[in-house]
């Protein structure tokens, strides 16, 4: 009976969705024997292009990075990193994004037939992931995500400034999140904490999580301002560590 109990909890837990922090706006979703990245940033190639140092490794080597779907915000290389995508052993890995990062892709060595253009007000769905484009105000075409999972929504920002706009989905109905991914940096296109916390509270959001910070000196921010400015607030709030395995459905 022990050994029975053991397998059928190593079996569930094959279902339960984690997620992981990659570092800047990057995050890992996995279930069962499919992973999904948001915004993966595994190389030095803002280094190279604009001289910003890493403050922390990446999570893996570019080389040793498997995914069956690797979703992008827009097509800036902290985001959509083209040398992480040029090393990677791709396979038949699904690349989306918006239409920004289709030559990009392109260019980068992936079969036309694997790169899906999303537009905002548009779904990708993906094992039991039901993934929606929403409004961001930061390039053209940049857009945030909706997860629609197991009758919650987790709210992937990207990057983004806090305009009227942002927070609803194209039919101008509010997204209601249970979970919000929100970048704090303040800088380079991108809102403060100040108006992180207000976009938290616009969205009705039972838990806040920050990011966009820890990864270059030069664009960076306290994560615990953020914490701090919603206390009393009803909000829960998680700092993630970097690397570590959350369940979803606990954020």
């Amino acid at each position: 009976m022990f050994v029975l109990q053991i397998l059928i909890k190593d079996w569930m837990e094959g279902f339960i969705m984690q997620i992981k922090w990659l570092g800047q706006a990057g995050y890992e979703l996995k279930e069962g024997r499919y992973t999904i990245l948001i915004d993966p940033y595994f190389s030095d190639l803002v280094e190279q292009e604009e001289g910003l140092k890493r403050l922390v490794p990446a999570p893996a080597a570019c080389k040793d990075v498997k995914a069956d779907v690797i979703l992008y915000t827009h097509d800036h290389i902290d985001h959509l990193d083209s040398d992480m995508v040029k090393g990677m052993e791709k396979g038949s890995a699904i690349f989306a994004g918006p239409q920004s990062s289709y030559k990009i892709l392109k260019a980068c060595g992936v079969p036309e037939d694997n790169i899906r253009c999303i537009n905002r007000g548009e779904h990708f769905q993906y094992g039991g992931c039901d993934l929606e484009a929403v409004f961001a105000e930061h390039t053209q075409d940049s857009q945030g995500y909706v997860l629609h999972y197991h009758g919650r929504d987790y709210y992937f920002t990207g990057d983004s400034l806090l305009t009227p706009e942002v927070g609803y989905y194209e039919n101008k109905e509010l997204i209601k999140a249970d979970v919000i991914f929100v970048c704090i940096n303040g800088k380079l296109g991108n809102m403060s904490v100040d108006e992180a916390i207000t976009l938290t509270k616009r969205v009705q959001a039972e838990t806040g999580i920050p990011n966009h910070y820890g990864m270059f000196a030069e664009n960076t921010e306290d994560p615990m301002k953020y914490v701090n400015g919603l206390k009393g607030s009803g909000c829960r709030t998680v700092v993630m560590e970097k690397g570590r395995a959350y369940d979803l459905e606990k954020l």
